[in-house]
């Protein structure tokens, strides 16, 4: 064969293959554009949300107050919700590339600032007296508050019992709770002061503004996983308008998980908050046991 003609054979070749790789790119563009949600990737997403929201919010139910309502007597309240957040299309679609913990990244973040948070820190907002204590003086300075086990509870978060004389007094009267914020802290407070945790139910203008699909009845809690690739849903997109996100290479899809838990307290409430000295962090001045007032003061009588 001729080199003119081996010339001529090979580019041919090349502009072959180049054509034929720009025509698999432009397939593989068009499917991943086109790609339905997987049905059973998308219901893993509900269900392991569901599971993780649930499980967080039952791990308070040890501190929900006895009662359901507080008729007559005024309150406080404090809201904790759900969010929402974009991903890659490509982790809720059949054959694409593996994204580890797709299913669960949402709920996990949910659990850890929202849920794990705001709750332990209503706490705070609704303390009356907070007393800083040596680990030496912890349980007498419990037993200085009159701690009743029957009428009072003891509320633990990131509670560090290294060094604390006698704890095992105390031990099985204290309730732990999870807590993202707050670390070595007891809240001392009478059993009809707990708050009262309600969930909400979502107005149904919201439920349909973000497509969500009740996940969990009792609690209250919602799902939603809109494409964001699809024309139908260029109105959830405009949300998002102020991201720099061109949607049109970049392909995601709305996670959404709400709900709205109500953490309600009686204005009044006596509750008492008590912090354990630690060399690592600066507390304040110390209180002696002297300092410690009655928990429930004692009622005056008259001669």
């Amino acid at each position: 064969m001729k080199k003119k003609e081996i010339k001529k054979l090979k580019k041919k070749s090349s502009k072959f293959i180049d054509v034929l790789e720009s025509s698999i790119e432009e397939a593989i563009e068009d499917a991943r554009l086109n790609a339905d949600i997987d049905y059973e990737k998308e219901w893993e997403f509900y269900e392991k949300s569901k599971g993780a929201i649930v499980g967080a919010l039952e791990k308070f139910d040890s501190i929900q107050n006895s009662e359901k309502d507080f008729e007559g007597e005024p309150t406080i309240s404090f809201g904790v919700n759900g969010t929402m957040n974009l991903f890659q299309k490509s982790a809720f679609t059949t054959g694409d590339i593996p994204h580890l913990n797709a299913d669960t990244i949402l709920s996990q973040q949910i659990v850890y600032q929202n849920i794990n948070y705001y709750i332990p820190n209503a706490f705070l907002s609704a303390r009356k007296k907070r007393y800083l204590l040596r680990k030496e003086d912890l349980v007498k300075g419990i037993e200085k508050l009159g701690f009743d086990t029957d009428t009072d509870i003891m509320v633990a978060m990131n509670l560090n019992v290294y060094g604390i004389d006698d704890f095992q007094k105390i031990e099985e009267y204290i309730t732990r709770v999870p807590s993202t914020g707050l670390k070595n802290v007891l809240f001392v407070l009478p059993k009809a002061d707990l708050p009262i945790l309600k969930h909400k139910e979502l107005e149904v203008s919201e439920q349909q503004e973000h497509q969500l699909g009740i996940l969990d009845d009792d609690r209250k809690i919602y799902g939603s996983l809109i494409d964001l690739t699809q024309d139908a849903n260029a109105n959830q997109r405009e949300k998002w308008k102020n991201s720099n996100i061109d949607f049109a290479t970049d392909l995601k899809v709305q996670l959404t998980i709400a709900f709205i838990t109500e953490v309600v307290w009686k204005a009044n409430a006596n509750v008492v908050q008590i912090n354990i000295e630690t060399s690592l962090k600066e507390q304040g001045i110390v209180n002696e046991l002297s300092a410690i007032e009655k928990l429930v003061p004692k009622k005056e009588t008259n001669d």
